[in-house]
Parts: C-alpha cells; structure tokens; sequence
C-alpha cells in the first residue's frame, strides 16, 4: 500500500509541475501578443517610422482603377496610409482616417491608400477608394518599402517626395482647412 502511494504522490507532484509550467507559458504567449499588436501599428513603437525630412524611394504601382502610380505623383501635399487586413489597428483606425482623408486639400487626388495582401480585402478597398487611390500590393511590397512602411497602420503626409509627418495615428497628422475637391 506504501509503494501505490507514493506513487500517487509522484504522478501528482508531476501533474502539478507540469500545470505550473503551461501557466507560465500561457502568460508568454499573452506578453508576446502584446508586444506583437505594439508592432503592428497601436503607436507604441515608432521605431518603424519614416522620419520627417527624409526622401520617400523611387516607386511604381498600379490603383485599383488602372492608373500607374509613382513617386513623381507626389510633388504636391499628399497622404499617404498603409494599412493591412485582419489587423486590429487598422480597423480601429480606419474610420479616422477616412474622415480626415475626406477633408484632405486637394481631395481624392492627393490621397494614396496601400492596402498589404493579395486580396487587400473588399472592405478596406471599397471604404478607401472614396477618399482616393487605392494600391493592392503584396506584404512588402514596392509601395511599403519605397515609404519604409514596417507597421500597420501607418501615415505619411508628403511633399514634393519628402515625408513631412509620419505616424501610426491619425490624430498625429497636421491639421488643414477643409477644401472641397
């Protein structure tokens, strides 16, 4: 009868070990996850900015609507937003920024929205395309690296090929007088 009990008293001391051990797993998991939605965009790290005064790189790309987009359509104020599908951040800040795309001077010809993945999902695409031009382009694609956009969501404004303000929430950008389009 010893014998069975300790070995009762060994399965359940493992078993408790064992429950121990994924609580502390399970409460990585939880940290990373954090850390991991401070990278995609909530504002906590700014480290993936564009600095202001610093020359966005040579880009080509193709809107929605077939027109070919680059760098040389950026002489005048232009906003520019990145954003991604299936992030959290990105949705919160979507209707933001469509409010301040939507009294940007210059209207819908000075706005550029880049929408990351193959599909650049009909919601953001659709809401998007009323404030400006809208680019689909794969993750990293030539559009985010010429702007050296790391995190969703993010925003530029940027003139004459220069960013003058970058952010990951639309309350950071500059002020402007609405002008209709």
């Amino acid at each position: 009868m010893t014998l069975l009990s300790i070995a009762i008293a060994l399965v359940g001391a493992l078993c408790l070990i064992d429950l121990v051990l994924t609580l502390g797993v399970v409460r990585r998991l939880r940290d990373h996850s954090v850390r991991l939605s401070a990278l995609s965009g909530t504002g906590l790290d700014t480290d993936n900015l564009r600095e202001p005064g610093t020359a966005v790189d040579l880009f080509t790309a193709t809107d929605v609507d077939g027109v070919e987009r680059s760098l040389g359509d950026l002489a005048e104020p232009t906003l520019v937003g990145f954003f991604t599908p299936d992030c959290p951040a990105c949705e919160e800040k979507l209707p933001s920024f469509l409010a301040y795309a939507g009294t940007f001077p210059g209207g819908r010809n000075r706005v550029l929205a880049v929408v990351g993945g193959e599909s650049g999902g009909v919601k953001y695409r659709t809401a998007l395309a009323e404030v400006g031009a809208v680019v689909v382009e794969r993750e990293r694609g030539p559009v985010q690296k010429a702007f050296g956009a790391k995190a969703f969501p993010t925003f530029l404004v940027v003139v004459d090929g220069v960013v003058t303000h970058s952010t990951h929430d639309v309350a950071d950008l500059p002020e402007h007088a609405h002008q209709p389009a």
